[in-house]
């Protein structure tokens, strides 16, 4: 027998998008389903050829690649995957796979019972055996502090709380700690195996993506280039009025984030920024131009 049209199978026009497919694969695999099959009194022969016809159709035309090869070139296009010769459409794949991922977490799924249908026996094409499936990956944001991890040389140790799916559908609350390296970018996904939802079936766990988000809250602190250049004690006010006492190194470069004592010894990171005179006078400018000349001569 000559395979129908994978369009005509379904029920759907040629340019059909993937949600008119999925709709026409649902009402149809609902319908020709062994369990359904039997329990409404279709013959089951017939529903076991539909149901297999309606699942291959299905793994054709919802694959975009697929597609593309079957609109081109046909049933030649899977030729070498039939099973019988030319004149079938017998694709090796196992339609209540097909069924089980397309219905996955809807609970009509739920109803149907594979064992005891009359496609799941010894010796049947339908006969479906549970594999693993790896658990979905989780995917969070984490907020950090520029100033948590600047100057470390060790992981800065984040503990949050996480919502996980396990197996039985259930979702539980677990802390799970969050190693930050010190040089850690901003927008960097880091990968915690095992530490999504649980697999299915003995399936493995699916991972943790952490996406880091870096909070720039070091203080700005404008600086004299003259000072950043001669270093020298140094004693400023935040916008929010509390006093910060420290040390300008000499010759520190701008944007070198320097640590602060507040009035009751606390440490607070500040960054240097360049401040230039708007304008010079005279003597400035001669100065300058002495200090330019010594260190030429010292090149």
């Amino acid at each position: 027998m000559l395979a129908r049209d994978y369009y005509d199978v379904l029920g759907i026009s040629r340019n059909a998008d993937l949600s008119a497919i999925k709709k026409a694969y649902r009402k149809m695999a609902l319908k020709y389903h062994p369990d359904r099959a039997k329990d409404s009194g279709m013959d089951p022969k017939a529903a076991e050829e539909k149901f297999k016809e309606i699942s291959e159709a299905y793994s054709i035309l919802s694959d975009n690649e697929k597609r593309k090869q079957y609109d081109m070139f046909g049933h030649d296009a899977f030729s070498q995957y039939t099973r019988g010769g030319k004149g079938g459409f017998r694709m090796d794949i196992d339609p209540f796979e097909i069924f089980s991922q397309f219905f996955s977490g809807d609970d009509i799924f739920s109803s149907f019972q594979t064992r005891g249908s009359p496609f799941s026996g010894r010796g049947s094409p339908f006969r479906r055996t549970p594999t693993p499936q790896r658990g979905t990956n989780v995917k969070i944001s984490l907020k950090i502090k520029i100033s948590e991890i600047e100057g470390k040389t060790t992981n800065l140790k984040k503990i949050i709380s996480l919502n996980r799916k396990y197996q039985d559908g259930t979702v539980k609350k677990e802390k799970i700690r969050i190693p930050i390296p010190p040089n850690i970018e901003n927008g960097k996904v880091l990968r915690i195996a095992g530490k999504g939802n649980q697999g299915k079936m003995g399936g493995s766990n699916g991972d943790l993506l952490v996406e880091i988000s870096l909070i720039d809250d070091i203080l700005e602190v404008p600086v004299s280039v003259f000072l950043a250049i001669r270093g020298s004690d140094l004693t400023i006010k935040t916008p929010q009025g509390e006093q910060l006492s420290g040390i300008i190194p000499r010759n520190t470069r701008e944007n070198t984030i320097l640590t602060f004592n507040t009035a009751d010894e606390k440490s607070k990171k500040v960054r240097v920024k360049y401040r230039y005179p708007r304008t010079l006078t005279e003597s400035q400018e001669d100065l300058l131009t002495q200090l330019y000349e010594l260190d030429r001569k010292n090149e």
